[in-house]
């Protein structure tokens, strides 16, 4: 993928021009998508993080000289920073909804880890040799059943760990793929999960 003049590597930002030493042209990635999961789960506050300054300091790439325009890093939203030409990496917000399977009830407390597919392999693959990767930490259920992370465009699964206290949790824990792609992430991508009420539990 490449924007902002730059091309993602496995280290970070690399600039699509030759002329200065590969040490200087290595650019950090700013761990954006993990800003924006620490922002909360409001809109606002995810859209806050969205766009993060470049600064001078760590994620900020190289300027040659004095007076030469700092390179920067695509960054994770629908424009470039200022100084910088060419659009952002779009981000989308991944959400989970945790519903009673009875009675459609929002369920909080349930605990829900985020996946991305990166093997290749259709499906979830949270272990083996070449397991799918693990987004941030886990996710608790907000009293309106959701949990949202907000990410760039990719495949992603939600997998339960933990059910709400009162219900079983799934024999098919993974809720997914969802595909966030450019069409839909001013939207983002919804998935439902319901829980089954542990029998007697509920009506004590």
């Amino acid at each position: 993928m490449a924007a902002n003049g730059f091309r993602r590597t496995r280290g970070g930002w690399r600039p699509l021009f030759l002329g200065m030493a590969a040490t200087a042209l290595l650019v950090a990635a700013p761990s954006y998508s993990a800003a924006a999961a620490e922002a909360g789960a409001g809109p606002a506050a995810r859209d806050a993080a969205r766009c993060p300054e470049h600064g001078i300091g760590p994620g900020a790439a190289y300027a040659p000289s004095p007076g030469v325009p700092r390179w920067c890093p695509p960054p994770l939203c629908d424009a470039g920073p200022p100084g910088c030409e060419g659009p952002g990496v779009p981000l989308g917000d991944v959400t989970v909804v945790k519903e009673d399977s009875v009675t459609g009830s929002p369920l909080a407390g349930a605990v829900f880890q985020l996946w991305e597919e990166t093997n290749g392999i259709p499906g979830l693959q949270p272990t083996g040799s070449d397991p799918d990767t693990s987004i941030g930490d886990t996710c608790t259920t907000a009293p309106d059943g959701t949990c949202t992370r907000t990410q760039p465009t990719g495949v992603y699964y939600w997998q339960e760990t933990q059910a709400p206290p009162g219900y079983d949790l799934p024999l098919n824990p993974v809720f997914g793929a969802l595909v966030l792609t450019e069409d839909n992430v001013a939207e983002g991508v919804t998935v439902t999960a319901e829980n089954t009420p542990t029998p007697g539990l509920l009506s004590r």
